[in-house]
């Protein structure tokens, strides 16, 4: 190729990385404060924030895996995502988990010819969605750990774009996404460490800033093992975006892959915490 085609070909893919990223912040400034306001308001604001969030993803699920809205799969599971994130909220944490497998469970019946791919809604969007509620309603530590949840995951997602567009380099894995970097993935785990510990530092005090370095950096790496994730499942069933309902991430689901990833692995390590500190 001629040198100035390289170059026009250049400055076409760095005019695309900013618009790409100008969406981003767009979108980033318009979500996130009623975000953080739900966050530090918690009960009812909370968990009908999740709730909306959740019938999304489930919509989009279904819709993408099943190639059709509004089947009668979407309704089962979001009718048992309600159930089971109203329970939460009240503190049955555990019977709302058996809602939600319960939905999936039933999502596997063979009307109109068997599928199992809508009933994975369950374990990976309703029961991390508990999960979070658990979280935010935990009376000790709920307000901050859930802040801190969504800093490392908005960190991690601009520092996994902005590594991955400017430096790019060797790809991941074709199978999984042709076009995430080993630079992307370093950028979100770099992202989720330095904003772990600055969240760190204004939730828990100075002293706790360096400690959660590594968990904040453990947080990016879920958050990027969730978009890799939504990757493959994307790869798999073809589609590119799952939706486009937020401009600069694409659907929903595009946008809190990460944090489900994320949840989990937080939900997991305090619940271990918890166990632990009773024994």
């Amino acid at each position: 190729m001629p040198a100035p085609a390289i170059e026009k070909s250049a400055a076409s893919g760095s005019a695309e990385v900013r618009r790409a990223l100008r969406l981003r912040i767009l979108s980033a400034a318009v979500l996130i404060p009623p975000v953080i306001a739900a966050v530090m308001i918690g009960g009812r604001a909370f968990t009908a924030m999740i709730a909306f969030a959740a019938m999304l993803m489930v919509f989009e699920w279904t819709r993408m895996v099943e190639g059709r809205a509004y089947s009668w799969r979407f309704y089962v599971l979001s009718a048992s995502a309600a159930a089971a994130l109203i329970l939460a909220s009240a503190g049955f944490v555990f019977p709302a988990l058996g809602i939600a497998a319960a939905g999936g469970a039933a999502s596997l019946a063979p009307i109109g010819g068997f599928t199992f791919w809508p009933a994975v809604a369950a374990p990976y969007i309703i029961a991390p969605s508990v999960a979070l509620i658990w979280l935010r309603f935990d009376p000790s530590y709920g307000e901050a750990l859930t802040i801190l949840i969504f800093a490392t995951v908005w960190a991690a997602d601009t520092g996994a774009f902005i590594f991955g567009k400017l430096i790019g380099g060797p790809k991941i894995s074709h199978a999984l996404s042709p076009s995430k970097t080993w630079a992307g993935i370093g950028g979100g785990v770099a992202g989720g460490a330095m904003i772990g510990a600055v969240a760190a530092y204004f939730l828990f005090g100075p002293g706790a800033a360096a400690s959660f370095l590594i968990p904040g950096g453990v947080l990016g790496a879920a958050s990027v093992a969730g978009d890799l994730a939504e990757s493959a499942f994307k790869r798999r069933f073809a589609v590119k975006d799952i939706s486009g309902l937020i401009p600069g991430h694409g659907g929903v689901l595009d946008r809190l892959d990460g944090m489900i990833f994320a949840t989990v692995a937080m939900t997991s390590v305090y619940l271990l915490y918890n166990v632990f500190e009773g024994m």
